[in-house]
């Protein structure tokens, strides 16, 4: 993976438009053709990067590839990728931008910097790619060309709120009429988080959080449109926590691993650079929160620390390789895994009320009264907010979103 960021990165930098393996077929050359000219003629920064996502990822593995990729040294702007892609059920129209072989992508969405002169176009540039302005899913090359024209004319604005009434007006049509609506995950994404609507739907956002991919829980969802809510047994939701936490673990290890690898291959050993010393703690301390057996059991949250170490680690190393001094990125403090937080939100808890860095998924759930996908734990047999844990130095630095010196916090405390 080390290597794919690389390339990602020169690919971001020579042309704005990554295709990774399996994603050639996305688009016709034409259009491929067609895309690399609009972005190249634009004045505004949109980088496009279209690797696949593997079925086993989390909900938001496309945003947080997207975060690395900057975090590694991609250019600013707006940044377009795919979190997740599966076959459009039969009989059902597409709810996203459509690819060859009857499939849909869901797109993730990034942004650093200001684009179109706004600090914030993530969530009509997400409006965009959904939808034309009757509804309808595009396919992914007319929906990337229709957002760079109207990021680049300032039009967005009006094209994203036409596309979203689009959409809207088309779900009310076909709810009325009795027929179809969509996959069951464009439910929670109109925020009708409503048992009665999809039958587990609370059971998707459960998932979710768990790290299992959308496609599989798209799958789990749809398979139940119509039923009556029920109840799943406790030894289903402990395999479903199981296999949760496994993945997280892998990728975990694997994060680790990338990192030593890029330290190995940079051969920075003699540098005294404040930079290089930060890759180094950080890639140790990620390694000592994994029990050095492949196959022993790995905490869930020591996992995610690990992942945000890890790409820190990444940041560090970056810094170190261009000479530059190392400024740690800020984590999404409702869920890390998310990637990097794009500003503060005001969250309200308990009847408190606090600012804390966030997301732009997170923060466009906020805005549209859903529940964003936090970071849970269970803690004796109940899932529980990571925050609202005792497990320390997670739970009161927010992984490094409240308190930025993760690393010097693990060694004067250490992990309980």
């Amino acid at each position: 993976m080390a290597d794919d960021i690389d390339a990602i990165v020169e690919d971001l930098t020579t042309s704005g438009l990554h295709l990774g393996p399996g994603t050639e077929t996305w688009m016709t050359e034409a259009e491929v053709a067609a895309v690399r000219k609009a972005l190249a003629e634009a004045d505004v920064p949109v980088h496009v990067v279209l690797v696949r996502p593997p079925e086993d990822s989390n909900i938001y593995a496309g945003d947080d590839l997207l975060a690395r990729v900057h975090d590694a040294g991609g250019p600013d702007g707006l940044y377009v990728g795919a979190n997740s892609e599966w076959a459009v059920a039969e009989g059902e129209p597409a709810s996203y931008p459509t690819i060859p072989g009857g499939r849909e992508v869901r797109p993730a969405v990034q942004q650093w910097g200001d684009v179109a002169g706004s600090p914030d176009v993530a969530r009509d540039a997400e409006s965009l790619l959904v939808s034309d302005a009757d509804g309808d899913a595009q396919p992914l090359a007319d929906a990337l060309l229709s957002l760079v024209r109207h990021l680049d004319d300032g039009t967005y604005e009006a094209a994203a709120a036409a596309a979203s009434d689009g959409r809207s007006a088309r779900y009310e049509a076909e709810r009325e009429s009795g027929g179809s609506t969509g996959s069951s995950t464009s439910y929670a994404d109109e925020g009708d988080t409503s048992d009665a609507v999809v039958g587990g739907v609370t059971v998707l956002v459960l998932l979710a959080a768990l790290g299992l991919g959308a496609a599989a829980v798209g799958r789990r969802v749809r398979a139940r449109r119509g039923a009556r809510t029920f109840a799943l047994p406790d030894s289903v939701l402990d395999r479903v926590r199981e296999a949760g936490d496994a993945e997280l673990a892998r990728r975990a290890r694997a994060d680790v691993l990338a990192l030593g690898e890029r330290i190995d291959a940079a051969d920075l050993g003699g540098s005294g650079a404040s930079a290089w010393a930060a890759a180094l703690d950080h890639y140790d301390a990620a390694g000592r929160l994994l029990p050095d057996e492949p196959t022993a059991e790995v905490d869930p949250l020591d996992a995610v620390g690990a992942v945000v170490l890890a790409g820190r680690g990444e940041e560090a190393l970056a810094a170190a390789r261009r000479g530059r001094p190392f400024e740690p990125s800020t984590r999404c403090f409702l869920n890390p895994l998310h990637g990097r937080a794009s500003r503060d939100h005001a969250l309200e808890h308990d009847g408190r009320r606090v600012e804390a860095p966030i997301c732009a998924a997170c923060r466009r759930d906020l805005q549209a009264g859903r529940r964003p996908d936090i970071l849970e734990v269970v803690v004796r047999g109940r899932p529980q907010h990571y925050f609202e844990t005792d497990r320390e130095p997670w739970a009161s630095t927010g992984f490094g979103a409240l308190e930025p010196d993760l690393v010097r916090r693990l060694h004067r405390g250490g992990r309980r």
